[in-house]
């Protein structure tokens, strides 16, 4: 059955060792060196790819940085604006108020012309009314210094009806 021919396994392990001192001389080398080769470019590309996520990272970091810049610089714009308008409503306030005291006071004083004109207008036709009334009842003319008389005779009856102080 099973037979050893020992010229064939002699001839198997000449062979055998003769093509792997080949294979160590012709193709050991290239085959280290290629495993070498691919060794260094898997830790390189490795090395680049840590550069590269550490690189995304700082960047990453600097962008929300820079967003976080953004909106603190909105936030003041905002609130800058806010400032802005309050103060030029607080002046618009103001000038409306100095222009309605303005106003007040104007009308105050219009008022108060009115009135001495009302009151003078009211002496005089009081006055004359007075002279009227005398020379019809005593019959004759007045001279002038008769009708000032009678005038502020008439005056200083007339005042304590207005309200106004002697």
């Amino acid at each position: 059955m099973l037979q050893l021919h020992t010229g064939l396994i002699l001839w198997t392990i000449v062979i055998f060792l003769s093509l792997v001192f080949l294979l160590r001389k012709l193709a050991w080398k290239p085959i280290l060196a290629a495993l070498d080769e691919r060794t260094r470019t898997i830790r390189e590309s490795l090395a680049q790819a840590d550069h590269a996520r550490k690189e995304a990272e700082r960047m990453r970091i600097e962008y929300e940085k820079m967003m976080a810049a953004a909106r603190q610089e909105s936030q003041d714009l905002i609130a800058k604006g806010r400032q802005t308008a309050e103060s030029v409503r607080e002046e618009m306030v103001h000038k409306a108020q100095q222009e309605v005291e303005v106003l007040r006071q104007r009308a105050t004083r219009d008022i108060a012309l009115e009135r001495e004109k009302a009151v003078e207008e009211l002496k005089r036709t009081a006055g004359e009314l007075s002279v009227a009334i005398a020379a019809k009842i005593i019959g004759k003319s007045l001279t002038a210094k008769d009708h000032q008389d009678l005038i502020k005779q008439a005056l200083r009856d007339v005042r304590p009806l207005v309200g106004e102080p002697n």
